[in-house]
Formats: structure tokens, C-alpha cells, sequence
């Protein structure tokens, strides 16, 4: 089928049938707080191996894994500091900001290329999360463009069809909220938390929360 009738409008049905292939190993486009995003079952290896391919992404870059709940982390990874994840998770989730922490043996080994550590995501997008109420398990996403070729821009509808709507099996209609960049993403992983990528959750907003932040010179 071509690539404009693999686009499904917003829909309980809709949310049903992108969750459904999914959780079955498919690969579907769907919005998140910022971009559009190859969006797959993060213990599925075929469909991991399938998303670097489209990408045309260095089997070696790690996955993002992404849940409904934002105490669902606590699922998935450990923590230096459990109380100070939870700070940030209880202020910016549901939200642009994805947290990297130590990963559990929970994580797929090839989702994180076998690293040490895993980023962690709740998004806030209502399309998004009216999917995720089908598929009963987190997903892993990637930004749905061609690896290094989304020009600084967030990707969006028309993007995702030219670079890759042919090679994925739906397009889930949504769109960014409200946001102008990636997501932000910080790094609490080890003994010097750090700001990983700087997006629309500004350093001022982050160490508001706890003052640990510093500007890198």
C-alpha cells in the first residue's frame, strides 16, 4: 500500500489497530511532545533491527523507551538518586524531558545496544497516549525522519511520509505540543548529573526542581 493509506486519522479504532501492530512487531509512526517518531515493541529485536534500517541509524545509537505512567520508571531503571528522578518525574512528566538512568535487566539488551544505561520518557501527547492505552506495555521510539536528516526542525506529517512513510506500516495523525525543539534530555546516571540535549524544559525550569544543573563552558 502506499504511503497516503497507511495514514490513520485520530480514533479509538485507529488507537486500536497502531497498538495492535506494535505490540505484534510492526512499526508505526506516531506523535509525541515534540516530533513524530518510529514508534515499536522494545522487545521485539526484529523491529529494532527494522527501525535502525529505515533510519538508516547506526545500529549502535540506543532506543528511547517510553510509558504511560510516570512512576513506571522505577520499572525499568535504578538510580543514584531515587528521590531526585522522582522530583523531576513528578514535575515534567507527562512532558518533553526524557531521563537517563542506570537500566534493570527489565530493558531489552538490544534496545540499549547493550549499554549500561537506558532513556527514559513519559509523553503528554493525547493521540499518543489514547494508542498507549492499547498496547499495555511501553514502546520504544526514534524520530521518524532519516538519521541526520531532519534539518533542526521537529518532524512532522509531511516529513515522516517523504523520508520514511513507505517503509512503515501506519502513520498515527498527531502533531508537537506546543513545543519548538527535541525533548530535553538530562543524564542522572552517575555522579555529575548533566544536560544531555537542551530543548523547550529550560535549565532554569530544571534546577528549580533541584539546583544541580551547571552551565557546560
Amino acid at each position: 500500500m502506499n504511503a497516503p493509506s497507511k495514514v490513520l486519522a485520530a480514533s479509538e479504532a485507529n488507537f486500536r489497530t497502531a497498538a495492535e501492530c506494535i505490540v505484534n512487531g510492526g512499526i508505526v509512526v506516531a506523535p509525541s511532545d515534540t516530533n513524530l517518531a518510529l514508534t515499536l515493541n522494545p522487545w521485539k529485536d526484529e523491529a529494532i533491527e527494522r527501525a535502525f534500517a529505515i533510519k538508516n541509524r547506526p545500529a549502535t545509537s540506543a532506543l528511547t523507551l517510553f510509558f504511560l505512567e510516570p512512576d513506571e520508571w522505577k520499572e525499568y531503571a535504578d538510580a543514584p538518586d531515587p528521590g531526585l528522578v522522582q522530583a523531576f518525574a513528578e514535575a515534567f512528566w507527562p512532558g518533553p524531558l526524557n531521563i537517563i538512568l542506570p537500566r534493570k535487566t527489565t530493558i531489552s539488551d538490544r534496545m540499549v545496544c547493550g549499554g549500561a544505561t537506558v532513556s527514559l520518557g513519559c509523553l503528554g501527547n493525547p493521540v499518543w497516549r489514547g494508542m498507549m492505552q492499547y498496547t499495555n506495555m511501553p514502546v520504544a521510539m526514534t524520530s521518524a525522519n532519516l538519521s541526520g536528516q531532519a534539518d533542526g526542525v521537529l518532524v512532522d506529517l509531511e516529513l515522516s511520509l517523504r523520508q520514511v512513510g513507505d517503509k512503515v506500516d501506519y502513520i498515527l495523525k498527531g502533531e508537537a505540543q506546543g513545543t519548538t525543539k527535541s525533548s530535553t534530555i538530562i543524564d542522572l546516571s552517575g555522579a555529575e548529573p548533566r544536560i544531555a540535549r537542551y530543548g523547550d524544559v529550560t535549565m532554569a525550569q530544571l534546577n528549580a526542581i533541584a539546583s544541580i544543573f551547571k552551565e557546560v563552558v
